[in-house]
């Protein structure tokens, strides 16, 4: 139930229901950012169905109106791109507030590195403490310039140039977003830019840029790795774009159901994509009954339809490499965790720490509220579980204007004797506006 700025999460006997991509599940933020990005340097009009209507994306739409690029709202989800087709972008009238989203931070700066304009980016409190530098070193290699603070945080101005260098970047640490930020660059520069990731990462950039006819050679390493070489200034022609569901939204259900007994629920056509599923592997490695209805794709991306039914269950220890894989359902899993019987042990999560909150730390103080049994070891979390007995429940928490861990306390507040109350749920529009009522929705009876 939400109360203006506050959610209240009731305990639920069981849920029921269906959820449906685009209509109770948004479409996939981080390809919604994507799709409007490479959709703005096509030649011609794309036309993007199912974009993910929440705040972040909304700050890429309008910084890209802001340097020039024509976009059409045709509606919730469906947006018209008239792309730029080998001409410049545009010097924005004032600088550019990017409110929460690290996404559209980052990938921005590639976008902005190959064109002669100056961009000032500022964002919220959250994103304002947010490092860039990992953003700022290979695109300074490729001719931008940035005047920031010592501690590379926004705000900061990109300084793009108009003789933009190829670049071959080797990833120090994993990155889907600095790895799409340097792609996104090397579009539109002469010559072909390559980026070496050590430790494979999301791939919707090369997914989409592969849909979209862009000249782009993967080549994998024996090591697990893979480079990645994108030829520069070869124009390609718009196609209209389909966004699936977001899984990373689509877990917190998946989670609720997994928890409060007697559940079943079934959520239609979310990304499919190895990189995005592995939250409902380890929920099925925990016990959940986790079927797959059907499977198809859509523009380069594999989408599914499941069926999520509650059973006990068991406690799970993930090890470092899965990170770049979790590392925005993690708040979803700790909850799971803390539903489970047994501990479960999470390592290298060292990269939750700067995320829109330091969001290892806010799960562990969270949790620790609510009654759980919860540490921190360095980058390692330690979950002991009720073994499915209900949590007392009664607090109020702060999110830390974290949506993911204000959604996540919602789905345990369903198994709690005692409503939970979340202060600055207002958060959650940054990706998942109607989240409430979608949850709402598939409650069948609350208990007092």
């Amino acid at each position: 139930m939400a109360i203006n700025n506050t959610l209240i999460s009731y305990r639920q006997s069981h849920l029921r229901g269906t959820l449906v991509a685009h209509k109770d599940i948004p479409g996939d933020k981080s390809i919604s950012h994507r799709a409007l990005f490479l959709a703005a340097f096509a030649t011609g009009i794309t036309e993007i169905d199912g974009l993910n209507t929440g705040e972040d994306v909304a700050h890429t739409q309008l910084a890209l109106e802001a340097m020039g690029v024509k976009i059409e709202n045709l509606g919730a989800g469906k947006r018209l791109v008239h792309g730029l087709g080998g001409t410049n972008l545009t010097q924005p009238k004032n600088p550019l507030y990017l409110g929460n989203s690290g996404t559209t931070t980052r990938l921005l700066g590639g976008v902005i590195t190959p064109f002669p304009i100056a961009v000032t980016i500022y964002g919220d409190a959250s994103l304002s403490q947010r490092p860039m530098r990992r953003m700022i070193l290979p695109l300074k290699e490729m001719g931008a310039t940035f005047e920031t603070n010592t501690n590379e945080t926004l705000p900061l101005t990109i300084r793009g140039t108009s003789t933009p260098a190829a670049l071959h970047y080797v990833m120090p640490i994993p990155s889907a977003q600095v790895k799409s930020s340097v792609l996104l660059a090397g579009i539109n520069t002469q010559g072909v830019t390559s980026v070496h990731e050590p430790l494979k990462t999301r791939d919707h950039t090369e997914k989409l840029m592969d849909y979209l006819g862009i000249p782009l050679t993967t080549t994998s390493h024996a090591s697990g790795g893979q480079t990645l070489s994108v030829v520069g200034k070869c124009h390609y022609a718009a196609k209209n774009i389909t966004v699936p569901g977001d899984p990373s939204a689509a877990v917190f259900f998946a989670v609720a159901a997994a928890i409060t007994p007697h559940s079943c629920i079934t959520i239609e056509g979310i990304n499919w994509s190895p990189y995005r599923r592995r939250a409902f592997e380890v929920l099925e490695m925990m016990g959940t009954k986790v079927t797959i209805l059907r499977r198809t794709q859509i523009c380069g991306e594999e989408i599914a339809d499941l069926r999520i039914e509650s059973n006990t269950l068991n406690s799970i220890t993930l090890e470092a490499q899965e990170a770049p894989s979790l590392i925005d359902e993690y708040p979803a899993l700790a909850v799971a965790a803390a539903a489970a019987r047994g501990t479960s042990i999470f390592r290298g999560l060292r990269e939750l720490r700067y995320k829109e909150s330091n969001r290892l730390e806010g799960i562990f103080r969270n949790l620790s509220t609510c009654g759980i049994e919860v540490r921190v070891d360095d980058d390692t979390l330690i979950v002991k579980g009720t073994s499915g007995l209900p949590i007392f429940g009664g607090v109020t928490i702060n999110v830390f204007k974290d949506h993911r861990i204000a959604m996540a306390l919602y789905i345990l507040g369903m198994i709690a004797r005692n409503p939970i109350i979340i202060q600055g749920a207002d958060c959650i529009a940054s990706s998942f506006p109607h989240f409430s009522s979608v949850s709402e929705n598939l409650s069948f009876m609350r208990a007092a």
